[in-house]
């Protein structure tokens, strides 16, 4: 096999590229072969096109590139659900859409979906303090100060937590607790994703109708409030 390319070396003052760059690299190998053993600074140096000594100015070890993917993959994963639930008009509308996003974001990226949940979450690692403050500002009167600084760091779960509280509160769901409704749905969305995956000869009914029960027998339970 003939040796790849040399890559061309970046300007003065863009190695952000080369940052990005290896990270790709890293994602590709992840979703080429699902597993994060795969990601070495050999295999990432030839996918790049550069030599394995010149990632050490942007990561120490695989281990950091790794979970460099996996905070890229769950800004991600935000921003589907963020999109998916803008043009909303109504609470339960809202929630409807960050279930059906959540869904499709794992059907859509198996791996990188199966590796966010595979590997210890390093204190810090993909949220800024800011961001974090803010999140606790909007849990704390749903689940209480304490509980909303444990989920703040877990993004697309807080977004669905605040999205089954609006649809409590304005009636369109007869759920009695905002935080047991949102994890069961959590749940039963990840194990949804994850069995499909695994068990691909099942006979699954075709993706919607299953998806559909699913969403509203736990986010609606008895139909809405008021009527």
């Amino acid at each position: 096999m003939a040796p790849p390319a040399a890559r061309k070396r970046n300007p003065r003052g863009q190695g952000a590229q080369l940052r990005d760059e290896i990270v790709t690299a890293a994602r590709e190998l992840l979703i080429e072969t699902g597993s994060d053993s795969a990601v070495t600074l050999r295999a990432i140096a030839r996918k790049v096109g550069i030599a394995p000594p010149s990632i050490y100015a942007h990561f120490d070890t695989p281990d950091q590139i790794v979970e460099a993917v996996v905070t890229e993959t769950r800004s991600l994963l935000v921003r589907q659900l963020e999109t998916a639930r803008a043009g909303a008009e109504s609470a339960r509308e809202r929630l409807l859409a960050d279930c059906r996003a959540y869904l499709v974001f794992g059907a859509e990226q198996p791996e990188l979906y199966a590796l966010l949940f595979s590997r210890p979450r390093p204190r810090g690692s993909s949220t800024t303090e800011e961001r974090v403050d803010r999140a606790v500002r909007q849990l704390a009167p749903i689940v209480g100060e304490s509980i909303a600084a444990q989920l703040a760091p877990a993004e697309a779960f807080s977004i669905l937590l605040r999205d089954v509280a609006d649809a409590m509160q304005d009636g369109s769901s007869r759920a009695k607790d905002a935080l047991t409704t949102a994890t069961s749905l959590w749940a039963a969305l990840h194990g949804l994703i994850l069995l499909r995956a695994r068990i691909p000869r099942f006979p699954w009914p075709p993706p919607g109708p299953l998806e559909e029960e699913i969403i509203t027998r736990l986010a609606f339970p008895h139909g809405p409030a008021s009527s």
